[in-house]
């Protein structure tokens, strides 16, 4: 035990360093528990749209949108989802299938409507620019 701590007071840097690692990786795994909505797959994201029950909204801004979509999206940005959430409570018992660019504003939008009592939410993660990237298609206006 004296050799342990001997060790870690010598190397005192790469010690300190190893435990904001660890708290670090534990906080991430205990956010992750927590989250209520699923990271979808752009594979798993393209078998899911287009299906009975399914609604996909686009949450980026309105020129971003109108650049190029996925088929079949509902724009709704970020900014005014919480304002228009009155306008999706008919699909509460939906799947509700979210994106934006890379993830970040999906992510954010699928835990405004779990907490608006949404059960069935996912976002697509890496956003329309992971979906991109497996070749899958986009409405360019």
């Amino acid at each position: 035990m004296q050799e342990f701590i001997n060790f870690l007071m010598a190397h005192w840097m790469l010690s300190l360093a190893a435990i904001v690692l660890s708290v670090m990786l534990l906080a991430n795994e205990m956010t992750r528990g927590l989250q209520k909505f699923r990271d979808v797959s752009a594979a798993e994201f393209a078998r899911l749209i287009g299906r009975d029950n399914v609604v996909l909204l686009d949450v980026r801004e309105t020129d971003e949108f109108r650049g190029e979509h996925i088929k079949g999206a509902k724009h709704m940005a970020l900014g005014t989802l919480a304002t228009k959430l009155g306008e999706l409570e008919s699909h509460k018992a939906d799947q509700v299938l979210l994106y934006c660019r890379s993830g970040n504003r999906s992510s954010t939008a699928a835990n405004m409507l779990v907490k608006a009592g949404f059960s069935n939410v996912g976002h697509l993660a890496g956003g329309i620019m992971a979906w991109k990237a497996e070749s899958y298609p986009v409405v360019r206006k």
